[in-house]
């Protein structure tokens, strides 16, 4: 086995560093929680969709009814109708659960209408908030910039007292 070779003469290597930094001023952007975004266009389109199927379904079904229907009539004219009552029946029930699937689907749907309205409200409030920190900042940029124009002038009437004093120029 080989060992490792000795360490370098001179400073013993020190851990990894990293250059300092200065503080940087905070962003004024507005950060959105896309995620959250994401998830509410996600379940409108789920919603939408389900609303959308739910439609066509009972369309299908009123079709499925008209022909069974019809073809009751043509089965009286023969004779057998028991079968074709119980599958008009059927349909009857796959239309009404198809009806009630599409009112929950629109339920869906008002209430996402509603998160909406409120996320809309809210980024109308943060982005008062960031137009009034701005506006903070600016003072307080503004109320330094006087707090150090003072502090010179102050130090310039020390010194010309000082110099009064000593019976200078």
């Amino acid at each position: 086995m080989q060992e490792p070779p000795p360490p370098p003469s001179g400073t013993p290597p020190t851990g990894p560093t990293r250059p300092v930094t200065t503080a940087q001023p905070v962003s004024q952007e507005v950060v959105y929680e896309s995620d959250l975004v994401d998830r509410v266009d996600r379940a409108r389109f789920w919603a939408t969709f389900g609303a959308i199927a739910a439609v066509l379904a009972a369309v299908l079904g009123v079709i499925a009814l008209i022909v069974a229907i019809q073809a009751k009539n043509d089965v009286n004219d023969k004779g057998s109708t028991a079968a074709l009552r119980s599958d008009v029946n059927r349909l009857q029930s796959d239309v009404s659960s198809l009806k009630s699937q599409s009112s929950s689907a629109s339920d869906t749907t008002s209430q996402l209408d509603k998160l909406s309205s409120r996320l809309d409200k809210l980024d109308q409030q943060v982005t008062k908030l960031a137009d009034a920190q701005t506006k903070t900042n600016d003072n307080v940029t503004k109320l330094q910039s006087d707090l150090s124009d003072l502090t010179s002038r102050v130090d310039q009437v020390e010194k010309a007292q000082e110099q009064a004093a000593s019976g200078g120029p």
